[in-house]
């Protein structure tokens, strides 16, 4: 039995009533609430609650070979909202993560759901424009195109975002699916490769352009992938220190044996790897499927969030080079 190695705390219920179809009068209810607060007047002296933001987003990639899909769940939070990107598995869409989106976004997290290029609808309409779409076995080249070129796209529209003051890129997650976890960590690594921008006279007081991301939830994560060192990148993210989940199917010998791979790497030892945690859930599902009720995965995620990102006291500041400010 492979056992994580510190417990995650369950927190309220709400939310898995929320995802279980058997919860659904509660769950019109607490929406029958928040419209009707969203609609009734302002109270004399009492501000509007702010009404959730949901758009369709179109990301260029700096290639100009494809237009990123995505779906934006503007936070109320502001420039202290820590933002989290969701990408689901290889043949997986990004609709798939709605209901945990939504519930991230209420909670005070700015989400960002991507399809990456041989993904949902951005594989289906680069096809329909005549683009040249893998969809079949990846090779290298693709998985190198999805963190230098895919990632760094989404990255950029983060930082756009950061400064609008709507989020703190500062207090960024990936959570990623199966074959895509693999580009997760990879840009993961890349992102804390990122030397800051020569605008100061010590290191300390220089503009960041990297390290941004602070946490990573891996569901059903393949310690290979084509081009891409995996292992190598976790190596450096465990000289980092950086939060991880890794969510496992209890029942497939498949996914256990991968991520207890993965898990060994960033916590050889029970003692100060306490940041590092190993979930399992009951059924075979793999990837996104570990999402569906009952099971705790949602939950679990919440709650690692909460506790390793939200919970950063990193105050927004302005990510141009000083060089470039005005």
């Amino acid at each position: 039995m492979i056992r994580p190695t510190r417990s995650l705390p369950v927190l309220s219920s709400c939310f898995t009533d929320g995802l279980r179809r058997a919860c659904r009068v509660p769950t019109i209810l607490a929406v029958l609430l928040t419209t009707s607060l969203t609609l009734a007047p302002a109270v004399h002296g009492q501000a509007t609650p702010k009404k959730d933001v949901i758009s369709e987003q179109s990301i260029p990639t700096k290639d100009g070979r494809f237009s990123l899909k995505t779906t934006y769940y503007q936070s109320s939070a502001g420039q202290s909202a820590p933002v989290v990107v969701l990408l689901a598995g290889r043949s997986g869409n990004r609709m798939i993560w709605k209901p945990f989106a939504e519930y991230l976004q209420k909670s005070g997290y700015a989400v960002l759901a991507v399809d990456l290029r041989v993904q949902g609808e951005t594989a289906a309409t680069a096809a329909q424009a005549g683009g040249k779409v893998e969809t079949g076995d990846l090779k290298a080249t693709d998985y190198a195109e999805m963190v230098a070129e895919d990632m760094e796209a989404v990255k950029r529209f983060i930082f756009d975002e950061h400064q609008r003051k709507q989020l703190n890129m500062a207090k960024m997650a990936i959570v990623a699916a199966d074959q895509l976890c693999s580009v997760a960590v990879a840009y993961t690594d890349v992102d804390w490769s990122k030397t800051p921008y020569d605008d100061a006279p010590t290191f300390a007081q220089r503009t960041p352009r990297g390290q941004d991301v602070k946490a990573l939830v891996l569901l059903s994560p393949e310690q290979t992938a084509p081009g891409l060192s995996v292992l190598q990148s976790i190596a450096k993210l465990k000289a980092a220190k950086i939060p991880v989940l890794i969510g496992v199917s209890k029942s497939d010998p498949q996914d256990k044996g991968s991520s207890r791979k993965i898990h060994q790497v960033l916590a050889p030892r029970k003692e100060g790897f306490e940041h590092i945690y190993l979930e399992q859930y009951q059924g075979k599902g793999r990837g996104t499927d570990l999402m569906a009720a009952p099971l705790r995965t949602p939950v679990h995620i919440t709650n690692f969030l909460d506790q390793h990102l939200k919970k950063l006291e990193i105050n927004w500041q302005d990510r141009r080079s000083r060089l470039e400010r005005n």
